[in-house]
């Protein structure tokens, strides 16, 4: 049973970049999607498709070297928008769910907006 899906799309799409699969499949939610678009955005996938029908997204051509996964079902983790943390690389991402949705660090920032650090990804 997945407790977290994002969890669970953020650790299929690290353990396929990292056994160099051209395409990966995880199961479908809208957070999942909204996760996916971020990605696609900073580079770290080329591209997904969503086929709702059998509620399953296609992700094509990972590029994750590694992530950090900062909320877990058990473990929240909070922050206002001056105690953001810092990038392990400065090519790195860190998703923020906030009150207007998934953000990255900077975004975040540039909006003055705090929440749930969900994870980093370099």
């Amino acid at each position: 049973m997945i407790n977290s899906l994002s969890c669970d799309l953020l650790i299929r799409i690290k353990n396929g970049s990292r056994a160099g699969r051209k395409s990966i499949s995880a199961p479908l939610s809208k957070y999942s999607v909204s996760i996916l678009e971020k990605l696609k955005k900073h580079g770290f996938i080329a591209d997904f498709t969503v086929d709702s029908k059998e509620r399953i997204i296609s992700i094509s051509q990972p590029r994750i070297q590694d992530l950090e996964i900062y909320s877990r079902p058990s473990r929240r983790l909070y922050c206002t928008s001056s105690s953001i943390p810092w990038g392990k690389t400065p090519n790195s991402l860190i998703i923020i769910s906030t009150s207007s949705g998934l953000l990255s660090q900077k975004e975040a920032v540039t909006k003055k907006l705090g929440g749930e650090l969900v994870a980093e990804i370099w």
